[in-house]
């Protein structure tokens, strides 16, 4: 049994992916980063940098004790490497795309389009400066995205969780861009959509928070 202590952004929903696409059996403990939950102490135990989402394994492959882990790429990997599937084995070129797309997402798309998203959303009133800058690394990043995905299905080969990691993020409508200037991006999405397990794990975010936006899958 896995406890997922989660909450339905972006990078909650990744992490229940995966969790449907295994078929692992789990829990979810609701932290509501809107009421500050984040912050408790018994929370920050589990994860020291007090950020969803976070996991405890109760049956960790090697070892009786319950294993914690924080970060949503740590949590992907370990997650992954457990069940053998959606990562390559250790030491393979294949395995090297992977991370390098998953280091990828979470050393760029979530820094650049989460600050994008606070910036357009919630500035009490326009930055410009802050705002041509934020467009500009999250329009080079969409780039970069459909570049990769011109030349292939999903962005480090087969299915991965490089997919599952990026996907959350490219909310176009909440980020200003439209896919028709990017049809490699949308059919890549179309693809992931339509993944049953990925309805399932966007059905148990709205079960949860309904109002929350990363949910809304145009």
């Amino acid at each position: 049994m896995i406890d997922f202590h989660y909450w339905p952004t972006a990078n909650g929903l990744k992490v229940g992916i995966l969790l449907e696409e295994l078929g692992l059996e789990y829990r979810l403990q609701a932290v509501n980063i809107r009421t500050g939950q984040q912050r408790d102490a018994a929370f920050q135990q589990i994860s020291a940098n007090g950020r969803i989402p976070a996991i405890v394994d109760h049956a960790p492959n090697t070892g009786s004790e319950p294993l914690s882990l924080f970060e949503s790429g740590a949590i992907l990997t370990y997650l992954a490497d457990k069940s053998g599937r959606f990562v390559p084995a250790a030491g393979s070129v294949e395995r090297q795309r992977v991370q390098e797309w998953l280091f990828w997402q979470v050393g760029h798309i979530t820094p650049y389009l989460s600050q994008w998203q606070l910036f357009r959303e919630k500035a009490p009133e326009p930055i410009p400066f802050a705002l041509d800058l934020l467009q500009g690394e999250a329009t080079r990043l969409y780039e970069v995205l459909e570049r990769r995905l011109s030349q292939r299905t999903f962005v480090a080969g087969d299915y991965s969780i490089a997919d599952m990691a990026i996907f959350p993020w490219i909310q176009p409508q909440r980020q200003g861009f439209d896919l028709l200037d990017y049809p490699a991006i949308s059919a890549w999405r179309e693809r992931i959509k339509a993944r049953p397990a990925v309805q399932r794990a966007y059905a148990r975010g709205r079960e949860l928070a309904p109002a929350e936006r990363s949910l809304v899958l145009e």
